[in-house]
């Protein structure tokens, strides 16, 4: 389950913060067909923290991601969701500047890394999936996500809701439930 920190100088605003979450969410579920409920996004603001590049003090914004491997998941893709990532930042925190030019340091962004391997790892009591088995992982847990849904877990009523609405776990779903009785 992906972890995407944003560790910015920049002064964001709540509504950039806002938008760069969602473009974020967006851009990892659609290019690896994942629910949005799986990545989290978080803000560091990092404007007093002391970075250096190449040994030279310098203010930094940059985006690292953790993500799990697997053989859905090439380099190439990672590659471009990073071009999509930085494009989207372009466009959230300064969008007035036109693309040949270069934008003030301390609203560039200076780097996105995106790390893999995670060994295991837990989310709301429940193991993490392997990459790519996330759907039938749903299903595995579905009974479950659906009573913590009823409980009034906001968390879990988009989740459940999501998966709902995805043909491919519907499919599934009826399948399972055809198949009980």
């Amino acid at each position: 389950m992906p972890l995407y920190e944003v560790a910015h100088a920049a002064p964001l605003s709540p509504g950039q913060k806002d938008a760069l979450a969602e473009a974020i969410t967006d851009l990892h579920a659609n290019r690896f067909q994942v629910p949005r409920w799986y990545i989290t996004v978080i803000f560091t603001d990092t404007s007093v923290q002391t970075s250096y590049i190449g040994g030279h003090q310098r203010i930094t914004n940059r985006i690292t991601a953790r993500v799990r491997n697997g053989s859905t998941r090439s380099r190439e893709a990672f590659n471009e969701l990073c071009s999509h990532i930085n494009d989207v930042w372009r466009r959230i925190v300064h969008p007035d500047l036109p693309i040949s030019t270069l934008p003030p340091r301390e609203l560039e962004l200076a780097a996105i890394y995106i790390t893999g391997e995670l060994l295991a790892g837990m989310k709301f009591g429940f193991p993490v999936p392997v990459a790519g088995a996330e759907m039938a992982w749903s299903e595995i847990h579905y009974d479950s996500f659906k009573a913590r849904a009823a409980l009034g877990d906001d968390d879990f009523v988009g989740f459940v809701a999501e998966l709902e609405k995805k043909p491919r776990f519907n499919r599934c779903a009826r399948a399972n439930i055809d198949s009980k009785t």
